[in-house]
């Protein structure tokens, strides 16, 4: 270590941190070994196919943000950034498998797609979840996820063109 051609890999998540550094095939090695709790602390849960079906089964695409918004054009004025962070989450959770969501998640949505972030995302967040009642509370403070509500909301107002 220390030659200059180390890699390195960093993970920080609820408290824990994780650093690898060394040739890249350990830091690969490494990786893969830590691969279900990194996974699962982003949010990616899979089930674990069964040895047949993964072979013959094609690797999964995930349709990218910019496509899926566009093919969902969200009203402007009144309402707009509500439907647009329900269709951001509602993305997260469906296309990219997310279970619960964050609000860095939300955000990175609007920066990918150069839309002006909310000012107050908490707010909207809060209105979404108490009083409209499209969102639900996570499994800890500060994520969430589309209730049925939200879901059938989402799915009625944006259906796919």
């Amino acid at each position: 270590m220390g030659n200059g051609n180390d890699t390195v890999f960093r993970f920080s998540s609820d408290g824990v941190d994780l650093e690898f550094a060394g040739s890249e095939s350990f830091v690969e090695k490494q990786l893969a070994r830590f691969q279900k709790f990194l996974r699962g602390s982003v949010g990616l849960t899979e089930a674990a196919p069964e040895p047949a079906a993964a072979a013959a089964a094609p690797a999964p695409t995930t349709e990218p943000l910019e496509t899926f918004y566009a093919n969902r054009p969200v009203r402007e004025g009144r309402g707009a950034i509500q439907d647009r962070i329900l269709l951001f989450i509602y993305y997260l959770q469906k296309v990219q498998g997310k279970r619960e969501v964050a609000g860095e998640d939300i955000l990175w949505c609007f920066q990918k797609l150069g839309i002006e972030t909310p000012k107050n995302l908490h707010n909207a967040l809060g209105i979404l979840k108490r009083k409209i009642g499209h969102l639900q509370e996570g499994s800890k403070r500060g994520l969430y996820g589309l209730s049925p509500e939200g879901e059938h909301y989402i799915e009625g107002r944006f259906r796919s063109r």
